[in-house]
């Protein structure tokens, strides 16, 4: 990645290949219109990033005011703003804008605690530009909590609605298909549940599922990772998927992988 960043007092401005996260959540993120990506996409912590231009303006220790723009291969363009600021010991944003010259984009989300466990949601509204007084908006929102205990064993669920409509006709088709806030989910309402140990200090595992309750579906996902050293890790990752596309007629896929990262 390659960018110029420039700042002034309170604002700083970045130009060229950058992560844009106004994510929330741990896994669909309603609110995270300029990076997309997919929870199954295991092999890529950095996230995408975007040729962009974005202006920060921080007004407090926790508030800012962000705007930022992009265009993609297809010269379609995403710009929106971002407010953020905190209350009551939570984090709170509200952005605005347009999403790949299509849709006018409201959203509003938050992260907290309850009781020391995370509480985190997201929620956008999506209206398209051509025919924006008619009633076809698309709303998503995504709900989250996570739990760590004493032992350092870690809990997390999530819940999402995605009221768009995904013509995919299969688990393979919208595992290698690109995503958008519209697609980040094949049914109407997704559960997801995951949880992770480091048994020792050099070896941790997780288990994560999803539930799809409109196609009879779900996902299991154990993941086992080994320190080999400071800088080696090696991690035996499976993903397995079974529902129903169409009715009457279950799909299954199965993939594993064995990855071996060095970081430097």
């Amino acid at each position: 990645r390659a960018w110029i960043d420039f700042t002034a007092g309170n604002l700083q401005i970045r130009a060229g290949r950058q992560r844009i996260n106004w994510g929330q959540n741990f896994v669909w993120n309603p609110n995270d219109i300029f990076n997309t990506y997919s929870f199954f996409d295991f092999d890529y912590e950095e996230k995408p990033g975007s040729d962009a231009l974005r202006v920060q303006y921080y007004t407090g220790a926790s508030s800012l005011f962000e705007a930022a723009v992009k265009i993609d291969a297809n010269e379609d363009i995403t710009a929106a703003g971002k407010f953020q600021f905190n209350q009551w010991s939570y984090d709170f944003q509200i952005l605005g804008g347009l999403l790949n010259s299509e849709d006018w984009t409201l959203g509003f989300g938050w992260a907290g605690d309850i009781e020391g466990a995370g509480f985190r949601g997201e929620m956008t509204y999506l209206h398209p530009k051509e025919n924006f007084t008619d009633t076809s908006g698309i709303f998503i929102a995504s709900l989250g909590l996570d739990y760590t205990f004493k032992n350092s064993l870690m809990i997390q669920f999530e819940a999402l609605y995605n009221g768009a409509t995904l013509d995919v006709s299969g688990f393979e088709q919208y595992y290698y298909m690109p995503l958008s806030v519209k697609t980040i989910s094949f049914t109407d309402y997704t559960f997801f549940a995951s949880v992770s140990y480091p048994v020792t200090p050099l070896f941790n595992g997780s288990l994560t599922g999803m539930y799809f309750p409109s196609m009879d579906g779900f996902f299991l996902g154990p993941n086992l990772t080994y320190s080999l050293s400071a800088n080696i890790g090696l991690s035996f990752i499976a993903q397995h998927f079974r529902g129903e596309f169409t009715e009457g007629i279950t799909q299954k896929m199965t993939l594993a992988f064995l990855r071996l990262k060095w970081s430097f």
